[in-house]
C-alpha cells in the first residue's frame, strides 16, 4: 500500500475528481457522487487525461482505498441490525440474495455466456453492495482487472437506473407504506450510496428502513466472498491455471477479516456515534475514489469488447432483481 513518487500525480488526480463529484452530487442527487465519478472518469480517461504519467497512481487509487472503506463498513454495523428488521425482514433478505445470485448464475452462464469470474462479480455486485462487493470478491476469485472494471461499470449503471425508477414504482405498488418501500429499495439497489439516494427521493422514514435492509445485505458480504472463493478454487482445480501463485491466494483478504473484527467489536461494545460518522464518511468517500479511478482506467476498447451483451446482462439482472423482491415482499409481509 506504500505510495511511490511516480504514483502521486495519479492519486492527486483521482482525489480531485472525487471531490468534484461529491460537489456536483449536491446538484445532481439522482446520479450521486459515485455515478458522477464513474461517468467523469470514463469521459476524461478516454479524452483529456490519457497521459501514461497518471496510470500507476490511478491504479493504486483503484485498489487500496476501497479496501480500507470495506473494512471500515464493519464499524458502522452491529448484530442489532438484524433484530430491528425482525425474522421476516432477515428471511426476505437471505432468500432474495440467494435467488438473485442463482438468477445471475443462470443468466450469466447459460443465456449471456459470460465467464465464471464475470458471473460471480455480477452476482456479488447486484446481490450485496455494488462496487464494494465486487472489490471484495475480485481478489478472492483471481478476477482479471478488465472483468472487474466492466462489472463495476455495469452494476453501477444498473443501480443508477433503479435509482431513477424505483421511487415511482414503489409508490404505485406500496403507496405510503414506508416499511415495504424500504424493503424494495434496500433489498434491490446496488450500492449503499445509491440506496440512500433512492430512498431520499421518497422520504426520510424510507431512508431509515432502506438503509437497515441494505446493511443486512452488506453483512452477508463475508459469506459471499467465502462461497465464491470456494467455487473459484474448485473451478481452477479443474482447469489449467496460468498463474498458480494467484490460485493459492488466501481465502479471505485482510479487509474482510478487519470488517468482521470491527463488526464484532461494535456489536459487543457499541462505538461512539462520532466514530460511526467518521467511518461512514471515509468509507463513502473511498467508494467515490474507487469509481473515479475505475472510470479513468476503463477504456473504450474494453467497453466495446464487452459490448451490448454485457450491458444487457446487467439490465436483465436488475429487472429480475426487482421482480423477485416484489414477489418476496408480497409473500413475507
Amino acid at each position: 500500500m506504500k505510495i511511490k513518487k511516480e504514483q502521486v500525480k495519479g492519486i492527486v488526480l483521482v482525489l480531485i475528481l472525487s471531490a468534484l463529484s461529491q460537489f456536483f452530487a449536491r446538484f445532481l442527487p439522482q446520479l450521486g457522487a459515485e455515478g458522477i465519478a464513474m461517468i467523469l472518469g470514463i469521459i476524461l480517461g478516454n479524452t483529456l487525461l490519457t497521459s501514461a504519467s497518471y496510470a500507476s497512481g490511478v491504479k493504486w487509487s483503484e485498489k487500496y482505498p476501497i479496501e480500507i472503506g470495506i473494512a471500515l463498513l464493519g464499524s458502522t454495523l452491529t448484530f442489532a441490525t438484524i433484530a430491528k428488521l425482525g425474522y421476516q425482514g432477515v428471511l426476505f433478505i437471505i432468500v432474495n440474495m440467494a435467488l438473485v445470485i442463482g438468477t445471475v448464475f443462470l443468466l450469466g452462464r447459460y443465456v449471456f455466456k459470460v465467464s465464471l469470474s464475470e458471473t460471480m462479480l455480477m452476482a456479488a455486485g447486484n446481490a450485496v453492495c455494488g462496487s464494494s462487493a465486487i472489490a471484495g470478491v475480485a481478489p478472492a476469485i483471481n478476477a482479471k482487472d478488465d472483468d472487474r472494471r466492466t462489472a463495476v461499470a455495469t452494476v453501477s449503471l444498473t443501480g443508477m437506473l433503479l435509482l431513477l425508477t424505483l421511487p415511482a414504482l414503489s409508490h404505485v405498488l406500496f403507496g405510503s407504506h414506508n416499511f415495504l418501500t424500504g424493503a424494495l429499495v434496500g433489498g434491490t439497489v446496488q450500492s449503499v450510496g445509491q440506496v440512500v439516494g433512492t430512498a431520499s427521493l421518497i422520504n426520510p422514514t424510507v431512508v431509515t428502513y432502506a438503509t437497515l435492509f441494505k446493511l443486512l445485505r452488506v453483512m452477508m458480504l463475508v459469506v459471499v466472498v467465502i462461497s465464491f472463493a470456494t467455487i473459484a478454487k474448485k473451478a481452477s482445480a479443474e482447469e489449467v491455471v496460468e498463474d498458480e501463485k494467484k490460485a493459492k491466494n488466501k481465502l479471505l483478504p485482510w479487509y474482510i477479516i478487519a470488517f468482521i473484527i470491527l463488526l464484532v467489536i461494535n456489536s459487543m461494545a457499541t462505538l461512539p456515534s462520532a466514530v460511526h460518522d467518521v467511518a461512514h464518511g471515509i468509507s463513502s468517500f473511498f467508494g467515490v475514489v474507487n469509481l473515479a479511478a475505475i472510470g479513468l482506467n476503463l477504456k473504450w476498447t474494453v467497453i466495446k469488447k464487452s459490448g451490448a451483451k454485457f450491458l444487457s446482462f446487467g439490465f436483465v439482472v436488475g429487472l429480475c432483481q426487482v421482480i423477485l423482491a416484489i414477489v418476496l415482499i408480497k409473500l413475507f409481509f
